[in-house]
């Protein structure tokens, strides 16, 4: 079975609900706290990007383990766009937040806000896949 190009082959609007939901329970309450804000300042971009690559390797596992989907396990594409869309949307969701807090300032210090979103994105990726998992 060969699925259409583009994320909307791997993903349902009811996933994308649910991934967009997930990321939210858990990236509110981490992007409201002082200490992402105080650590996205303080934080190498170098130590920022090892949390990015940590949260795709343990994701990549954490769908692999979940989703019983033949197409996610048995299609190395359909994995990948998977694992991409589900970080891609939650980092957009963190952004979000953080602008919702006032904690993003794109053009005043823009290293600053990618390493927020990024630490954030780290346990709302998780959450989302969770609840992606439970909706099924």
């Amino acid at each position: 079975m060969t699925n259409p190009p583009g994320v909307l082959s791997v993903f349902s609007r009811r996933d994308v609900a649910e991934i967009a939901t997930g990321a939210c329970i858990m990236a509110f309450p981490v992007a409201a706290a002082q200490e992402i804000w105080d650590l996205g300042q303080q934080l190498t971009l170098l130590r920022v990007l090892l949390f990015a690559l940590a949260s795709i390797l343990f994701l990549g596992v954490l769908v692999f383990l979940l989703h019983d989907r033949p197409d996610v396990r048995r299609d190395h594409r359909v994995f990948l766009k998977r694992v991409l869309s589900t970080y891609g949307l939650t980092l957009v969701i963190s952004a979000l937040l953080l602008f919702g807090v006032d904690h993003l300032d794109l053009f005043g210090h823009p290293l600053v806000a990618i390493k927020r979103t990024v630490l954030v994105a780290f346990p709302a990726c998780f959450a989302a896949t969770a609840v992606d998992k439970f909706g099924e």
